[in-house]
């Protein structure tokens, strides 16, 4: 039975064998090496690289050397040339040199000159003892290392030669031969995979210093992966969601068939972009800006989808204040005059098209601008607030409600004749004369007027229709004029 403890001695063992003419299947020899059949197919192609003519036999499944080759054929120069794996150093595959114990050179092939970055052999020839790169990478202890304890030394370190930095798995493994102890370096350049896992740690490092949420699932929506953000965004951390699914974080707010479109999209290998409102662990909701894509395999087939999320409700809330800003009188929280203009002007449109009636409501403070002389600004505007309330509690939802100027609000009533309207508009005179407001310079009251127009077809925009109304509240009027006022005061 067989046992190696490093790759040197298991690769002479299999020559002997191999030149005693058995022939060897893998199966006897990982038995006798105990290791794996896979272990020795791969010793097996490193001796026919090295130049072995090692033949496989399909018939009976083994190896042998082919047409009688024996190792007493190889060309030896004597002394050290007759070092027994020689053959092995000219591998092109393994880069490998040969080292006699005091630090001297003996052998080295090409793939050791090409891992060292050497133009030639001359900087890595000579004495290893002498050299500076070895000392300065650590070689040269892992050398002592492996003189003095008999074993095989195995580290991955980085060397500079030729002001060229490299990362390499170096082993070091000494062999005891007839004429003498040698040290063998067998060298892996690792430079092309750590370039690639420093490329991936800084792609890790600046997903993790995004203010945006990174999260990758499989193609069953299984998170495999969050940000360093997770917590602060969603209230989970990392160890909650890695293993769940994103639907732990819906909020049952989004309708389904957003979901529905986004999984169509992504799993039809595009990608997709919307706003969701999703919920924190806390159960508060928030919204968040979602762009998802499919990540693709070296087949072309969708193999993950990675999620960029940006929490978007402070954006949200700033664009609903912006609007209520925009359309919104700041005091009453009706709408503005422009917006009341032109919401009328797209109802009086639909009414004239259908023959529908409507009616114009303007209800005017009275003396309005005394009352805030007497009892301030405050208490006016208090005034105003219930009077709006008043008014939108004394129409429909289908009606438009807003202000029209400093003390006035216009009220449309969609499909309602001036009859109707006067019922309205007399609700709301008698209601609004109850409103009182106590203030340190005693309790505000206050009446209001209301004038009426109904649309008719000389009325072409919302605007016209306003300024009848206003004109029958503060012009002079005929007595048709104040016929058509509703409790005009």
């Amino acid at each position: 039975m067989y046992k190696y403890s490093n790759k040197i001695d298991a690769l002479t063992a299999i020559l002997k064998r191999l030149d005693t003419g058995e022939k060897l299947t893998p199966e006897l020899l990982a038995g006798d090496f105990h290791v794996g059949v896979r272990t020795i197919y791969r010793y097996l192609n490193h001796l026919q690289a090295a130049g072995y003519p090692i033949y496989f036999d399909k018939a009976d499944r083994s190896y042998r050397f082919l047409n009688n080759f024996r190792l007493n054929q190889l060309k030896s120069g004597g002394g050290d040339e007759a070092f027994s794996l020689h053959p092995i150093n000219q591998m092109s595959g393994v880069a490998i040199a040969t080292f006699r114990t005091s630090g001297e050179c003996i052998h080295k092939n090409m793939a050791m000159t090409r891992l060292m970055g050497c133009a030639n052999w001359n900087c890595c020839n000579g004495n290893f003892r002498q050299l500076d790169w070895w000392q300065d990478s650590g070689l040269l202890a892992m050398a002592d290392e492996a003189i003095e304890t008999g074993r095989e030394v195995c580290r991955d370190i980085t060397l500079t030669v030729n002001k060229r930095e490299r990362w390499i798995q170096a082993h070091l493994t000494l062999v005891k031969q007839e004429k003498g102890t040698y040290l063998v370096f067998l060298a892996q350049d690792l430079s092309p995979r750590m370039h690639k896992e420093i490329q991936v740690a800084r792609f890790f490092a600046a997903m993790n210093q995004s203010p945006n949420l990174i999260l990758v699932t499989d193609t069953q929506g299984t998170i495999e992966y969050v940000s360093e953000r997770v917590e602060e965004l969603t209230g989970y951390s990392a160890e909650e969601l890695v293993g769940a699914n994103p639907r732990i974080l819906k909020s049952g707010q989004t309708p389904p068939e957003v979901y529905q479109n986004l999984w169509s999209t992504i799993s039809r290998g595009y990608a997709w972009s919307g706003e969701l409102l999703n919920r924190k662990k806390n159960g508060e909701q928030y919204w968040q800006h979602l762009h998802i894509a499919p990540i693709r395999n070296h087949l072309n087939g969708i193999s993950r989808y990675v999620a960029v999320i940006e929490d978007i409700s402070r954006q949200k809330l700033l664009e609903e204040e912006i609007y209520a800003y925009a359309v919104s009188d700041r005091i009453t929280g009706l709408y503005n005059r422009k917006i009341l203009l032109e919401l009328g002007n797209r109802d009086i449109t639909a009414a004239q098209r259908y023959g529908r009636a409507m009616t114009l409501l303007i209800v005017d403070i009275d003396q309005f601008k005394e009352i805030n002389d007497q009892f301030g600004y405050p208490a006016g505007n208090q005034f105003m607030q219930q009077l709006a309330a008043l008014c939108r509690a004394s129409v429909r939802t289908t009606d438009l409600i807003g202000r029209t100027g400093k003390d006035s609000f216009g009220i449309l009533l969609t499909e309602s004749a001036l009859a109707d309207a006067r019922l309205v508009a007399e609700r709301i005179r008698e209601k609004a004369s109850q409103i009182r407001i106590s203030t340190a310079d005693g309790t505000l009251a206050c009446t209001v007027s209301v004038g009426a127009a109904a649309l008719t077809e000389r009325h072409q925009t919302m605007e016209q229709l306003v300024i009848e109304c206003e004109g029958l509240l503060q012009g002079s009027q005929s007595q048709q004029a104040v016929n058509q006022c509703i409790g005009f005061a």
